[in-house]
């Protein structure tokens, strides 16, 4: 029997190649590196598995540290010991000691667990992820190029990623309707009528200025959705604006769980949601899809500037499940690395691994070169 005997908890901090910018603020830029744990379990019969989180302070409350100290102090504990078979009853426990109140308790941190327990099942049963959950309904995973910045700079760069073969582009508005209106003009001008444009507002509006910003943009056209437009707790603002805009409105940061799906969809707030296997890991990312199936709403892909652990979780999750749009899996814009070996990209498209776990060699003379010391 293949139990789990070590948890080790890794901070990291990956340079960014390039800003990348939402209505919150920087998710990283070169001299502001991004933020990371990884996961590192380890059985008895020496077979590891590897997980990610990617805490962002600015995006939902938790951070590096709370990451760090949750799974070391709390999670760490209840995985020694366990056969990593026993997924239900490690949720269980981790729901007990972190508990869930009006969150989904530390989702992050869980999330990153979950991850490691997935790719250690695939690794001890010789099956790569996306058998364990399904099985893959395609060989390639299509992403979409993420793009942020002043009309200029989103014009330049959606130029390079549609000779890049890149067909949907999601761009960051921060909340500003006249300077959001040139940014999504510059982007609609720059890839002509095959692209689509997918908006994130990451909760910058309100309803009423995002009704003055629908009325602005009604004829630009291709805009398969906009997402998030207002403060995670604002319910009541997502079904105004549902029922009234001609756009589609996906929802992300108001919804980590079931729990939270279930509830927008007897409100009526909203058209679309937005999986992210960073906030709700693979398990509870497949419960939020077949609830969605089974309520009509469809879905979108996306990430959290991850590397290539959480990245590659993400690819075999999409694979499996229907997605509305390319995916918004955008660690390989913006990181200088990726610190895995295995992964295959052309241009938008990444080939889903077929080795077993998450089908990828985590390079750990590259753990050592990122990591940090976290001062608690």
């Amino acid at each position: 029997m293949s139990v789990i005997k070590e948890v080790e908890v890794i901070p990291l901090r990956i340079p960014f190649v390039r800003p990348f910018k939402l209505s919150r603020g920087y998710v990283g830029r070169p001299g502001q590196p991004g933020e990371h744990i990884y996961v590192k379990l380890v059985t008895s019969d020496g077979e590891v598995g590897w997980g990610e989180a990617r805490p962002m302070h600015t995006w939902m409350y938790e951070t590096m540290e709370s990451v760090y100290t949750s799974i070391k102090r709390y999670l760490a504990p209840i995985l020694i010991g366990k056969e990593p078979y026993d997924l239900s009853r490690i949720h269980e426990e981790m729901d007990k000691v972190l508990t869930p109140v009006v969150s989904s308790g530390q989702p992050f941190a869980k999330s990153a667990v979950d991850i490691a327990l997935h790719d250690l099942i695939g690794k001890l049963v010789g099956l790569p992820l996306h058998r364990l959950i399904g099985g893959k309904t395609r060989d390639y995973v299509e992403m979409s190029a993420l793009i942020s910045g002043d009309p200029e700079s989103i014009s330049e760069y959606a130029r390079e990623m549609l000779r890049k073969g890149f067909r949907c582009f999601k761009l960051k508005i921060m909340g500003d309707v006249d300077e959001d209106c040139k940014c999504i003009r510059a982007l609609r001008d720059s890839i002509g009528d095959g692209g689509q444009i997918w908006l994130d507002a990451n909760q910058a509006y309100s309803s009423l200025r995002l009704a003055w910003l629908l009325k602005e943009i009604k004829d630009v056209g291709n805009i398969i959705c906009i997402e998030q437009p207002v403060p995670t707790t604002d319910f009541h603002g997502l079904r105004r604006i549902a029922r009234m805009s001609p756009i589609p409105i996906a929802v992300d940061e108001s919804l980590f769980s079931h729990y939270d799906l279930l509830k927008l969809i007897t409100m009526e707030a909203l058209d679309a949601l937005v999986l992210k296997v960073a906030k709700s890991g693979i398990r509870n990312s497949l419960k939020i899809y077949y609830l969605a199936e089974a309520g009509g709403i469809d879905c979108l892909g996306s990430g959290m500037t991850e590397s290539g652990v959480g990245f590659t979780a993400s690819i075999h999750l999409y694979s499996v499940v229907k997605m509305v749009a390319p995916v918004d899996t955008n660690g390989p814009q913006f990181l200088s690395d990726l610190l895995v070996r295995g992964i295959e990209i052309e241009g938008p498209r990444v080939k889903v691994p077929d080795k077993p776990g998450l089908g990828i060699k985590v390079d750990e003379s590259k753990i050592e070169e990122y990591r940090v010391t976290l001062e608690i």
